[in-house]
């Protein structure tokens, strides 16, 4: 029997818009190489003869500025174009968001459990993106830890912030970079894209926020940090429920 994922389609499409921002990056970076090895290489032949006998020459360096501004252009537009979710920062519960997110994360057979702990608290966010990507910090940690693990996922409020905190049992290895762990397609597991944390610090710092990994005594805890959002003026409406 194959269950519903309420948060799976947005999952995917968090994962499809990781690997184009990635793509879009390392593309941006390879024109730039161009165009400067193009400036640099004009420069240098711009006194030789036959750079001012053929004027050809100069044309075909204005060619090369040109397609690649096009080509980064066409980039640009076929990535935004290709954006499949239609997020909406609105004024939304975190500690529903955490609580759904706790619901929906797959635990296989690992045996982990989950202890989940959320305070009230209003953030400015879309609520199926921020519940994909705490879950993405819970199957982290699941993923880290042997079987029987416990993962306690915390939502505080902390004056302007609010704070939700995914810990594990287990811990960094020694040789471990803490901020290569977070870039894209990092990962020590097979099969795995390693982009669950990379998509979660993309969501925070979407909507103002942080994430950040922190060692505990016993394991590593993620925090996902987000600006509150500013009290409801008198008599207007409350946080929108999440769809």
């Amino acid at each position: 029997m194959i269950s519903w994922d309420p948060l799976g389609a947005a999952e995917q499409v968090a994962v499809a818009d990781e690997i184009l921002s990635v793509l879009r990056h390392d593309l941006r970076n390879r024109f730039a190489i161009v165009r400067n090895a193009s400036f640099y290489i004009r420069r240098k032949v711009a006194g030789e003869a036959a750079y001012t006998a053929d004027p050809r020459i100069a044309e075909f360096f204005g060619i090369i500025d040109e397609e690649v501004i096009a080509a980064s252009t066409r980039l640009d537009e076929s990535v935004d174009a290709a954006q499949l979710f239609t997020r909406r920062s609105v004024r939304v519960s975190a500690a529903e968001c955490v609580r759904r997110a706790a619901a929906c994360a797959r635990t296989g057979a690992s045996g982990a459990r989950v202890e989940l702990s959320a305070q009230d608290g209003d953030v400015e966010a879309d609520p199926i993106e921020l519940a994909v990507a705490v879950r993405c910090l819970i199957e982290n940690a699941v993923e880290s830890m042997p079987g029987n693990g416990v993962v306690t996922v915390q939502g505080t409020s902390n004056g302007a912030r609010y704070l939700i905190h995914v810990t594990d049992m287990g811990a960094l290895p020694d040789d471990v970079d803490g901020e290569a762990i977070l870039r894209p397609f990092y990962t020590t597991k097979p099969g795995h894209f390693g982009l669950g944390l990379n998509i979660a610090r993309r969501v925070a710092r979407r909507y103002s926020g942080t994430l950040a990994l922190e060692p505990r005594s016993r394991g590593t805890s993620a925090v996902i940090e987000l600006p509150l959002a500013a009290p409801p003026e008198a008599g207007g409406a409350g946080p929108e429920p999440a769809p």
